[in-house]
């Protein structure tokens, strides 16, 4: 009974950390650091409070470590890892390239620390997309509060190209919410509840009120993620049913939102007259100064240094130097800026070999075994897929953390499926602390 109580501590503690990283990506970036290490140092230490001095070193290190190396999902983030560390040849920005590799660190050291948890129950895998939606909806409200505060001056500053103030990056930020939206769907459509049947009636509200804040916000990255999870869930739905009137009722609604965005929502329409008024100047060649122009620019940028250097690139931790040199004889009076897509920014530093290593790292976990199949997962993968297309996500910190943390709780939960022959803790024991 006692090695039953700390298997259920030692998970529970996961998920509490799980839950504050989750915070801290919002408000706090000296937590997530926390956190982070909190997560790392759970997979080293083990503890007793019935001794003397609870915490020793994990004497189950041996058996973890085999079945993190059984486990190829984990073993594929690595990769992510190793293409920063062999872009280290021939280098010329020492210090851009050490930046690189602290960043990519957790792709090496945290699916060991999943590795080392026993597997999610469903309740606490479903719990955690919940305590999103929670805290998702409460910092919409304080965005909000402030939105219709500074109401004309932030509507002002949006036909400028700038955006509504948010506790975190915008497109990050929006991305998230859309996470959240469906996220939220997906809870209500499974009948999910914490504590009380009624907190599904909480849920809906929330996830109907995250929608429509998205659409004051009004962020495309994350309306773009949000549609197209729509569009895709009506398309297997119809798939799975054979309902053609749900289906193309759905694509309906997904081309008139917007149209009623842009009439009823001032933020939404001047997001959209700002993008068009930019697209035009780029256009005519005078958007230096808009910001989608200097996204373009970015772009062009690296998807010519990926050309000039096909097959290896220029080296990852050469490429800030690289797209400093070309901005500085292309583009003088622009500052410059890294790749806006993780794709091109793959590419112009490692060139065309490793981008496709990139791409079956980022792929692998979510076939392996059919891991499409859950619906979250599968949701996880459109919303940082979509957001490779718009920034370079996994040159952030709080991307990292984000894509690690909720890849490696859905690949922790998914390893404990029955039929799972290589989870990780079927392998290695129930869990680590427990004697044998």
């Amino acid at each position: 009974m006692r090695d039953i109580h700390r298997h259920i501590s030692r998970q529970q503690f996961a998920f509490f950390i799980c839950c504050v990283l989750l915070t801290a990506l919002i408000y706090s970036k000296f937590a997530l650091s926390v956190c982070m290490i909190a997560l790392l140092v759970l997979g080293l230490i083990e503890w007793n409070p019935e001794r003397a001095f609870p915490l020793r070193f994990n004497r189950a290190f041996g058996r973890n470590w085999r079945s993190y190396l059984r486990y190829r999902p984990y073993l594929a983030l690595s990769a992510f890892f190793l293409l920063v560390l062999v872009g280290g040849f021939d280098l010329q920005d020492p210090q851009y390239w050490q930046e690189r590799l602290r960043l990519k660190l957790p792709f090496l050291l945290f699916p060991f620390a999943f590795a080392s948890i026993p597997p999610f129950s469903r309740r606490q895998y479903l719990g955690l997309f919940y305590f999103l939606l929670l805290l998702l909806s409460y910092s919409s409200i304080d965005v909000g509060i402030h939105y219709w505060q500074h109401f004309e001056p932030i509507n002002q500053a949006m036909q400028r190209g700038q955006p509504i103030p948010t506790p975190m990056s915008h497109i990050r930020y929006s991305l998230l919410l859309a996470l959240g939206v469906m996220g939220g769907a997906y809870l209500w459509w499974r009948g999910y509840y914490w504590r009380h049947p009624g907190e599904r009636y909480l849920i809906l509200g929330l996830t109907l009120f995250l929608f429509g804040f998205l659409h004051v916000l009004s962020v495309r990255s994350g309306l773009l993620t949000l549609y197209a999870a729509i569009l895709l869930w009506s398309l297997y739905y119809v798939w799975r049913t054979g309902r053609i009137i749900v289906g193309a009722g759905t694509r309906i609604a997904l081309l008139g939102l917007p149209l009623l965005a842009y009439q009823y929502v001032p933020s939404f329409r001047a997001k959209a007259r700002y993008a068009i008024y930019d697209l035009e100047r780029y256009a005519v060649g005078e958007g230096a100064t808009y910001s989608d122009s200097e996204r373009l620019h970015s772009l062009q940028l690296g998807i010519e240094i990926g050309c000039d250097h096909l097959l290896l690139g220029v080296g990852a931790g050469n490429l800030r130097r690289e797209v400093h040199r070309r901005y500085a004889q292309r583009y003088p009076n622009q500052p410059a800026k890294m790749p806006h897509n993780q794709f091109v920014s793959v590419f112009a530093g490692s060139g065309l070999l490793w981008r496709l290593l990139f791409c079956l790292a980022f792929f692998y976990p979510l076939f392996y075994r059919h891991n499409y199949r859950e619906p979250l997962f599968a949701l996880l993968h459109l919303v940082v897929l979509i957001s490779f297309l718009m920034e370079n996500t996994l040159e952030t910190s709080i991307g990292v953390a984000l894509y690690c943390t909720l890849l490696l709780v859905g690949l922790n939960y998914r390893s404990g499926k029955p039929g799972k022959k290589s989870a990780p803790q079927t392998e290695a024991g129930p869990i680590s602390i427990i004697r044998s």
